[in-house]
């Protein structure tokens, strides 16, 4: 699997990654900031830099933090001290091998980690069926706590991490079926967990019931980790 570059290294290309994110057209930016559209399209072209007063504009505009948008190296979303929780973003990658057809969207789900965004799972949308198929980007060390799926869907106070832009991709979080692609840390076997939404507790739980309709390219991926995984434990 081709892996894509992640690294914005100009401010045009930071802000055309945040209204990808964002799903924001360049006539919303034009409308919340009153900066005439030739010269934000100067802008997105790279030909001319915004000044300091019309960066401004357009951070509140994206809501990103500023100094992300100058290219330092913060997270995207604005955090406050006290929140340690991760926060992600989705990146609409419509290059994807995975694409299926017209009625599946893909994401890269990025992450607030070390103090930058990282690429931390797949994500693709079935909008017909409002289900999410999440599968872990296992690329790095830490991947192996991404191997159960994570707690934070099971509180009614941490789901959000997850869910909170569920509308921006057309998923509607009262009839939402996730199912998480991971790895059975004590057998070293791929499993996949079904995820259903209770509007009573506001949070998720695992669905038991028999589920067949798997992408079968995230399938291959889990089952590739996890032979790496049965051969290092030999």
């Amino acid at each position: 699997m081709e892996r894509e570059g992640f690294q914005m290294n100009t401010i045009a290309e930071r802000i055309k990654f945040a209204m990808k994110a964002k799903n924001k057209k360049q006539v919303d930016i034009v409308k919340d900031t009153g900066i005439s559209k030739g010269a934000f399209s100067s802008y997105l072209s790279g030909q001319y830099n915004p000044k300091a007063d019309k960066m401004e504009l357009i951070a509140d505009s994206l809501d990103v933090d500023l100094r992300w948008l100058y290219g330092q190296n913060v997270p995207m979303e604005h955090t406050s001290q006290n929140d340690n929780a991760l926060q992600y973003v989705f990146y609409n990658n419509s290059c994807s091998e995975y694409l299926l057809d017209n009625l599946d969207d893909i994401y890269i789900a990025m992450m607030t980690q070390y103090a930058a965004l990282i690429p931390r799972f797949y994500v693709l949308v079935n909008r017909a069926g409002n289900a999410m198929h999440i599968l872990p980007l296992f690329l790095k060390e830490d991947s192996s706590q991404f191997y159960e799926c994570p707690s934070d869907f099971f509180y009614s106070d941490r789901h959000t991490i997850f869910t909170r832009d569920f509308e921006s991709i057309h998923m509607v979080l009262t009839t939402a079926t996730i199912y998480y692609y991971g790895i059975d840390t004590k057998t070293c076997e791929p499993k996949v967990t079904k995820l259903a939404y209770s509007q009573t507790d506001d949070c998720f739980y695992i669905d038991n019931e028999v589920h067949d309709c798997h992408i079968k390219a995230f399938e291959k991926e889990v089952v590739k980790e996890a032979l790496y995984l049965k051969h290092n434990a030999q």
